[in-house]
């Protein structure tokens, strides 16, 4: 780390009101009082809050910016972070690194913002600054690791949830596959993507986004958007430090286990449209019938015309109520 990432590490994690004197900066850190104000104008220039009182020292002010030290602080995890102000998509990123060959551990890549997010089917994912939770699990995979996806979506969705309960006490529900909703509205999405490896044709690697839209954008959410997108809050008033952190925690407590399917129960708590006619496009196909239930890998049952289907990806396209009233 150079000298301000050191004193940002100290700031963050300084106990009490969270006041560090000058004189202990510069014990600790056998900095100059100079090299501490070319540091303080430095993270302040990035970004970061700062509080300077004469007499008390520096308080680092929660909140304002994501930072590895900022989410290692409520991380138990030992990952390795990337953390960008800006990025095209969190998941290409990993795509591109795990692929490369680059990332070889598990590693978490956050972002600001992205210029160009991507949803499922390659749709683009509105993903502006300072409201938003931008986040990516890359995962390298032991060679002939057996990855069920099914499991694997339904299983983030839930250790999702579980952040969200203990951050803003929020119960938000789940639209098959990988959608995350909150008073009827979109407010996020998983995307979970397999890396191959050519010669064997297995796994390689996983790269699991997750999008949320923690507050309301300035300037509100695109017009295309607006009926459907939504927000866990008006206005963000907790750290986005600490909504990353407590995600990787409930994250990586669930990769453990996931396979088994012990949180598909969970997942059925709280998954909308069961009993409920619904219109789904999977690749080329599309399908109608009525949502029967979600199975054990976190297929849709769905009762067609034609019988029961058993479907592993997709899309609901539609939803209708037991009426035909379209919901969503």
């Amino acid at each position: 780390m150079n000298t301000a990432d050191k004193l940002l590490d100290l700031l963050i994690n300084a106990t009490d009101d969270g006041w560090v004197s000058g004189e202990s900066i510069a014990q600790q850190l056998g900095m100059t009082r100079t090299a501490i104000w070319k540091s303080i104008k430095k993270l302040e220039s990035q970004g970061h809050l700062i509080n300077s009182v004469r007499g008390k020292g520096y308080q680092y002010v929660e909140g304002a910016k994501i930072s590895v030290a900022g989410i290692n602080k409520y991380s138990k995890y030992d990952v390795e972070l990337k953390v960008f102000d800006t990025i095209d998509s969190t998941n290409v990123y990993a795509r591109e690194k795990l692929s490369s060959g680059e990332i070889t551990q598990n590693t978490v890549i956050v972002s600001e913002r992205m210029s160009a997010g991507i949803g499922r089917l390659g749709r683009s994912f509105f993903s502006p600054k300072n409201t938003g939770m931008y986040v990516t699990f890359a995962l390298p995979l032991p060679v002939g690791t057996t990855v069920n996806p099914g499991r694997l979506t339904t299983s983030t969705a839930v250790a999702t949830s579980k952040m969200v309960k203990e951050v803003f006490d929020i119960d938000i529900a789940f639209k098959w596959v990988n959608d995350l909703l909150y008073q009827d509205k979109k407010v996020g999405g998983i995307l979970t993507e397999a890396i191959t490896d050519f010669e064997s044709q297995q796994f390689s690697s996983l790269a699991v986004g997750i999008g949320m839209n923690l507050a309301n954008p300035e300037g509100g959410f695109p017009a295309e958007i607006t009926d459907k997108a939504g927000a866990l809050t008006d206005e963000l008033i907790v750290s986005r430090n600490k909504v990353i952190g407590l995600l990787i925690n409930y994250f990586f407590d669930m990769y453990q286990n996931y396979q088994d399917g012990r949180y598909i129960p969970q997942y059925r708590e709280r998954v909308v449209g069961i009993g409920q006619y619904v219109e789904l496009k999977r690749g080329q196909i599309n399908l109608t019938g009525t949502i029967k239930a979600i199975d054990d890998d976190g297929r849709l049952v769905l009762d067609t015309k034609e019988g029961t289907v058993y479907v592993n990806s997709g899309e609901i396209t539609k939803l209708m109520l037991p009426n035909n009233n379209y919901q969503g």
